[in-house]
């Protein structure tokens, strides 16, 4: 968050200014006197003495050289610098709160704490100490002493901005919408036309699906400041949201135009493009978020889910796999890896994330399709001694316990009109057309191809791709 709209250089630059514009000592304003000439003398050349320049007051002086440090971003020889800090100046507050900010952008916390309490001894209601103090403890992570702190000052001041918008960030980190959308009206009360007090309010009325509220308020922004590209950005989802694409990617590309290298806009963008059909432009955005940070996985998700969709099948999984690289944890990305690795052939690469997927979800569906891989290379043993602990794991009167248990015994045509009569009694419809998949997937991986084809059909009618084995089901058909 931004201690003041006011930086550091704009203080010292109204302390030299104000320091600068103090009268001088007043001329007399007694009559003056005749002027008398004094006769010219040819021989002698009398030299004036050259006048002195004024010297400015200490804190003037002090302030001129801690500009030269900040001008050149030197916060820590700009504190260090106070060690010199002329004696009529120690008690300044203005001097203080400024130690203060520089402490807090070299992160000395404790610094901070302590030279904000210095100033509420001299001065108990100074708000700028309270917001150091605040911002301070933000930093350390003492939320509790954070809250304390937000209160006192909030009971000084209900409509101080700069607590409001810090109060505002917090309940919008927890999602708490409303809660946030209050605190930066408040902040508003004071100065209506705060860019950040404004953004904020906007993107929680987005949020909270006050639509017609936060387009206002973005507006306002852009009639503030016409190049704000957040706000810009936010009218192309605003546009999106409608589905006008056309007019969303006007706005995201103008939001380019101000921040060029903005990972997000390019998301955005590709995605804008893309649901006008422009497949290809949309690839190109996507590609250059991710050259932009080619450390975060999002753009590598929407680029890989762009090739899966076209069926280029090697670019989706190159993809999938820098998505995997970049953020282990998106389990999304291990299922859709392991289908696509299945579809290749490649068996024990596919199982590799189908058991990731296993981590994250307890459906039946990832330990059938392991023991399809070990089926797959001829490995019937190494599939039921991976089943076999699994079974105990599930209800018995389960339609999932009869399905593992039919993958693991030996055929057993009793065992298969029982697993039938279960799959036609399922009412819920994504089950059933799992289970009738599972059936297709034993019959092929037992060589019982024309049983395969009947299931895989009867999945495939359902015209309902809500499971991934549909798309399995749909390329057995193709064989």
């Amino acid at each position: 968050m931004k201690i003041k709209k006011i930086g550091l250089g704009l203080f010292l630059v109204f302390i030299l200014v104000s320091c600068a514009s103090k009268p001088t000592e007043s001329t007399s304003t007694e009559e003056k006197a005749p002027v008398v000439e004094k006769p010219v003398v040819e021989e002698k050349k009398v030299e004036q003495k050259k006048r002195k320049e004024p010297q400015d007051p200490p804190n003037v002086a002090f302030a001129k050289k801690l500009q030269a440090y900040l001008d050149k971003n030197q916060i820590k020889e700009a504190i260090a610098l106070f060690d010199k800090l002329p004696k009529e100046l120690e008690n300044d507050l203005d001097f203080k709160i400024i130690l203060g900010s520089l402490y807090l952008s070299d992160k000395q916390y404790d610094n901070v704490i302590a030279i904000s309490n210095e100033v509420l001894q001299i001065d108990p209601n100074n708000l700028e100490a309270y917001e150091l103090i605040t911002l301070a403890l933000d930093g350390k992570g003492d939320k509790k002493a954070k809250k304390e702190n937000i209160d006192k000052i909030l009971k000084i001041d209900p409509f101080n901005v700069t607590i409001n918008i810090q109060k505002a960030e917090d309940y919008a980190l927890n999602k708490k919408y409303k809660l946030a959308a209050e605190s930066y009206k408040k902040a508003l009360k004071k100065e209506p036309n705060n860019v950040d007090a404004l953004f904020g309010y906007a993107q929680m009325s987005f949020y909270n699906d006050d639509i017609k509220n936060s387009e206002a308020t973005f507006q306002k922004i852009l009639e503030i400041d016409s190049t704000n590209p957040q706000a810009l950005a936010y009218m192309g989802k605003l546009a999106a949201d409608e589905e006008n694409y056309l007019r969303a990617t006007k706005y995201v590309k103008e939001a380019l135009k101000y921040d060029p290298y903005n990972y997000d806009y390019y998301l955005d963008y590709g995605t804008y493009l893309r649901y006008q059909g422009k497949y290809s432009e949309a690839e190109k955005a996507w590609k250059k978020a991710a050259e932009i940070d080619p450390t975060y996985f999002l753009a590598f998700a929407y680029l890989a889910g762009h090739y899966d969709e076209l069926s280029k099948f090697d670019l989706a999984l190159e993809n999938y796999h820098k998505v995997i690289e970049t953020n282990p944890k998106y389990f999304y990305a291990y299922e859709s890896t392991a289908i696509l690795e299945y579809h290749t052939g490649n068996w024990a690469s596919s199982r590799k994330y189908f058991m990731e997927a296993s981590k994250y979800s307890n459906t039946v569906s990832y330990p059938l399709m392991i023991a399809a891989t070990f089926m797959k290379e001829k490995n019937n043993v190494k599939a039921k001694e991976y089943l076999k602990p699994y079974l105990k794991t599930l209800d018995k009167e389960s339609l999932d316990f009869a399905m593992v248990r039919f993958f693991h015994d030996n055929y057993s045509s009793n065992a298969e009109n029982v697993l039938v009569g279960k799959i036609n009694k399922e009412t819920n419809r994504t089950q059933r057309g799992k289970m009738l998949f599972y059936m297709g997937l034993f019959y092929e991986l037992n060589g019982f191809q024309e049983k395969a084809v009947e299931y895989y059909t009867k999945v495939k009618n359902m015209n309902a791709p809500l499971f991934f084995e549909y798309r399995i089901a749909e390329w057995g058909l193709e064989k």
